[in-house]
């Protein structure tokens, strides 16, 4: 993905840009996968010491933000569904977070630092679906592992693909 592939590098349904993009590659994608048969996945990211969270978080003891790793996850997710071509049929497809106000757990149990080598990103796909106004989602269980240790879980996780329309000009106004 470094080399931001058009298919998911670019349009309207797309990854971060390299700034934000959390995911080097993906390693293993298995679409009939896992406990409900919908796919499981692997990405990765080599750790970089010059990446700019380094240098801003936090003063004298850098470390990778926890909220990075969530998104890494959703990355993976994001991958998956542009993979799936969730987003055809949909006008100016955006992602959009599933979850909001429900509940998600979050397991944390170490970071990532300067002096590690690899990020992990794992993820089992546990439901798909399609609302009623053609939206599509997908929720997954996700690891994040640091050079071979799982430091996050995190379950359920969703990402929703929506139509954006254009604005519709007020008619009231002048």
């Amino acid at each position: 993905l470094r080399d931001d592939p058009s298919r998911y590098c670019s349009g309207s349904l797309r990854l971060a840009g390299p700034m934000l993009r959390m995911l080097d590659r993906i390693t293993g994608y298995w679409p009939d996968a896992g406990e409900a048969g919908l796919g499981v996945l692997r990405a990765e990211k080599d750790v970089d010491v010059g990446e700019w969270f380094f240098q801003a978080h936090f003063f004298q003891d850098p470390v990778q933000p926890g909220s990075l790793g969530i998104e890494a996850m959703l990355q993976t997710l994001q991958f998956y569904m542009i993979e799936r071509g969730m987003g055809e049929g949909l006008t100016r497809p955006r992602f959009q977070p599933l979850h909001i106000g429900a509940e998600t757990t979050w397991k944390y149990r170490g970071q990532v630092v300067p002096r590690n080598t690899l990020i992990s990103t794992t993820m089992e796909i546990l439901a798909v679906g399609r609302d009623e106004d053609g939206s599509s989602w997908v929720t997954a269980r996700a690891s994040l592992w640091v050079d071979g240790r799982r430091i996050y879980e995190a379950e359920p996780i969703g990402m929703r693909i929506v139509s954006v329309r254009e604005a519709q000009p007020d008619s009231e106004a002048g």
